[in-house]
């Protein structure tokens, strides 16, 4: 059966930076686009400008240089950040194996990646930071309000101590802040980054002196950010020391002009490029690849990874130490996870070229109990994006190769065409239409087996789901843990210049993980990307997509209507649709299946099951034979659309 395991791990990097974005910020300036401010939020903003020092006060802050300590993933670490007016900004957060820069010179927003290597912000993500610097800068207290736009949207009152202010910025989201009708202080502030509601309480006021006197201004001295739902990746600031209108120089907020880890990178055969054979298993591209000198394992190459992660099971059996803990967010749930740093990643084909990765940074989390049942097979991890963004990447799905190229020298020769490509956090996206109509923001995910896994929002946003017909229920997994989704057909999808009919679309129903995400309308799997020679070039944000083989091949579903599992050496009947041949006969989920057309379930793979279910025509008979409740049964599956 059709199998949903979109990625979308995002793990430390991102969550790191989302929960302290209010304490450290990250941007370029942004022009006013509106004033806007109710006389009652007038009223409350006045009053927060005198409880924390004042107009002068405020109007008199240039620049700013926070030193801290940074609580988070049960661990302690060290931040540091530096702004100037009107829109210059730059932090260092250094926490475990973990090191992340973030940057802004007025015009251009960057940040790093745990492994760093800097990169240019885009899309969203280049919004939230135009947001954040504005908000870090306090132009929501301008006369003008900046150009933004204050609203009261919750007086006291009832039992209610607060006034809650909400603030718009001229580009981004917009934050509410929960003015204390005591002091008149910001003790709480709230924001959406995607389908995440991030939290900072404030708390500890002091005063800070301004150079050349007059009165001090009060700022928070200890800052807690939590993101809903995932309380083990709260993050504690707690400020040493802030010094006001002190000079920065210029260069702290400029991006990087060269890789700080390129000489992480060691070719093993020609300098500046290797091709790699890959396994296509699952729909899914698996690697050979070897940590710290062992022998190789095999590992999933997946763009929708946020970070290299290492299989909690492999770690141990390998030695690897690790430290912390947190969440990982994942298709439609999360995950334990802790923190890691490798000697050596080499990945290399059986002739000996590839490419070896010094000091990279991983994550360890417990990845086969959920992806395991559904690719018959374990894997070591999933090497994610702080490896597969320092090259450009060329994945031939038709001859089975990967091809990593240096950046630096890469010119595209193929016969392919360009797509304009952002970055979703570290996730490739490109703008896609369903049936001539429906526009969204796509992120590619080599990660997925799908065709289009549509995000719960936009399912709701344009009641996809009222509109499904015909429509099954199917089980998916991915991090975190296993899922229900319904899969339809829609009457065509569209890419750049390239379309097709009747594609297979998974319609999410997730409240948490990546398929819930707000802010992009779906992921594209490997059923989509396997049409093409597709090469990702992250440093000049173009994805190139070249027609294959398979380029024109319709979307196919099994005909038996069962999804098979395996765990260990048992393989179960995972999900069996109503009325399909597989239940008509006589399989129900849960049965032990022994053998397929008489042959031991054990010699069959994964694969060669589903291109029978699959291709074989419609009519075709598959006998089965299966235990229930310790008696052997057996039936056979007259193949049927279903589709």
């Amino acid at each position: 059966m059709h199998r949903t395991i979109p990625s979308g791990s995002t793990l430390c990097a991102g969550v790191l930076s989302a929960a302290i974005a209010f304490a450290l910020g990250a941007a370029t300036s942004a022009a006013p686009a509106f004033a806007d401010i109710t006389p009652d939020a007038a009223k409350v903003v006045a009053r927060y400008v005198d409880a924390i020092g004042g107009a002068a006060a405020v109007h008199a802050t240039t620049s700013s240089h926070m030193k801290a300590v940074i609580e988070a993933f049960g661990l302690k670490g060290t931040t540091e950040s530096w702004s100037q007016m009107p829109a210059s900004q730059a932090s260092t957060t250094e926490i475990g194996p973990i090191k992340l820069l973030t940057g802004n010179d007025g015009k251009v927003a960057w940040h790093t990646d745990p492994t760093g290597k800097a990169s240019m912000l885009d899309g969203k993500d280049l919004d939230d930071a135009r947001s954040d610097v504005w908000f870090d800068g306090d132009h929501w207290l301008d006369a003008d309000q900046g150009g933004g736009k204050v609203a009261v949207v919750q007086e006291p009152g009832a039992g209610k101590e607060y006034t809650v202010l909400e603030v718009t910025p001229p580009v981004g989201r917009s934050r509410r802040f929960w003015i204390n009708g005591g002091t008149g202080l910001i003790d709480k502030a709230t924001a959406k980054r995607d389908q995440n509601l991030v939290t900072t309480t404030l708390s500890d006021y002091r005063p800070v002196p301004l150079p050349g006197g007059g009165k001090p201004r009060l700022m928070a001295w200890t800052q807690k950010t939590e993101i809903a739902g995932m309380t083990a990746n709260n993050v504690t600031l707690h400020v040493d020391s802030y010094e006001i209108n002190t000079p920065v120089d210029a260069s702290r907020f400029a991006m990087p002009s060269g890789d700080a880890a390129a000489d992480a990178i060691h070719y093993l055969k020609t300098p500046g490029t290797a091709t790699l054979p890959f396994d296509y298993i699952s729909r899914h591209v698996w690697l050979r690849a070897s940590v710290n000198g062992q022998p190789a394992a095999d590992f999933i190459y997946d763009t929708g990874a946020s970070i290299t992660v290492i299989d909690s099971a492999y770690a141990a059996k390998i030695g690897l130490a690790h430290e912390g803990a947190l969440q990982s967010q994942g298709a439609g749930a999360a995950g334990a996870a802790s923190l890691s740093s490798l000697n050596t990643l080499k990945v290399e084909g059986v002739d000996g070229d590839g490419v070896e990765m010094t000091g990279q940074r991983v994550a360890i989390l417990s990845v086969n109990p959920f992806l395991a049942p559904f690719f018959w097979r374990d894997c070591a991890g999933i090497i994610g994006y702080d490896f597969i963004t320092r090259f450009v990447n060329e994945i031939d799905f038709d001859q089975k190769t990967l091809t990593l190229r240096d950046p630096k020298t890469f010119q595209y020769a193929g016969k392919g065409t360009g797509v304009p490509m952002r970055l979703a956090g570290t996730v490739p996206v490109v703008t896609m239409k369903l049936d001539d109509q429906y526009e969204g923001e796509f992120r590619l995910d080599v990660g997925s087996s799908s065709t289009v896994d549509l995000h719960t929002p936009f399912v709701k946003a344009h009641e996809l789901r009222e509109h499904a017909q015909p429509a099954i229920q199917v089980m998916g997994g991915g991090f975190g843990g296993t899922f229900t989704s319904t899969l339809t057909r829609m009457k065509k999808l569209a890419v750049g210049p390239y379309s097709w009919t009747d594609p297979m679309v998974t319609l999410s129903s997730t409240t948490v993980g990546a398929l819930a995400s707000e802010d992009y309308a779906g992921n594209v799997g490997n059923q989509i990307l396997e049409r093409f020679k597709v090469t990702f070039d992250y440093d000049h944000k173009t994805v190139y997509l070249e027609p294959g083989k398979n380029y024109a091949r319709r979307d196919r579903f099994s005909r038996t209507g069962t999804q098979l599992a395996k765990y260990g050496d048992t393989v179960k009947a995972l999900q069996v649709l109503e009325n399909s041949p597989a239940a008509k006969a006589g399989l129900e989920e849960g049965d032990v299946v022994t053998a397929v057309e008489g042959k031991p379930i054990a010699s069959w793979t994964s694969d060669d099951l589903r291109k029978v279910f699959e291709d074989r025509p419609n009519g075709s008979k598959i006998s089965i034979e299966f235990v229930r409740d310790g008696k052997k049964k057996t039936g056979t599956m007259k193949l049927a659309e279903i589709l």
